[in-house]
């Protein structure tokens, strides 16, 4: 048995009906977790586990206080509103390029307001 600190929790798809998370430790060691749901275990927090394979870089949770728990991002919600206004953002400069493309007259500065203008519309 194992123990480490969680420095990251990365989500890494899925296998045979199961979720897979990459999980770093503060002292480097990764390991795939696979979890039924969400990953029973936090950023911050000192996990007992046990290698299943060390070739596939394979762990398993060992359950002690965990079963309240579940996989929080390692991002804060301030950098997740961050990335949900920049998606936001291109989306409108995307769609007021396409509009002003077809127009055929138009200027980088014409299609920034117009963007400005969606954007604006979007999050109010």
């Amino acid at each position: 048995m194992k123990n480490g600190r969680i420095k990251y929790i990365d989500t890494n798809g899925e296998w045979n009906g199961m979720n897979k998370y990459l999980v770093t430790f503060a002292d480097g060691e990764s390991y795939t977790f696979f979890a039924k749901g969400d990953f029973k275990a936090s950023i911050g927090d000192e996990i007992k586990y046990t290698v299943s394979n060390e070739q596939m870089r394979n762990a398993k949770l060992v359950r002690d206080n965990y079963s309240n728990k579940s996989y929080s991002p390692s991002k804060p919600s301030s950098s997740r509103d961050d990335v949900q206004t920049s998606i936001i953002k291109q989306t409108c400069i995307k769609a007021s390029a396409e509009l002003h493309a077809s127009r055929g007259t138009s200027d980088v500065q014409s299609v920034i307001e117009d963007a400005e203008i969606m954007f604006n519309w979007i999050t109010k």
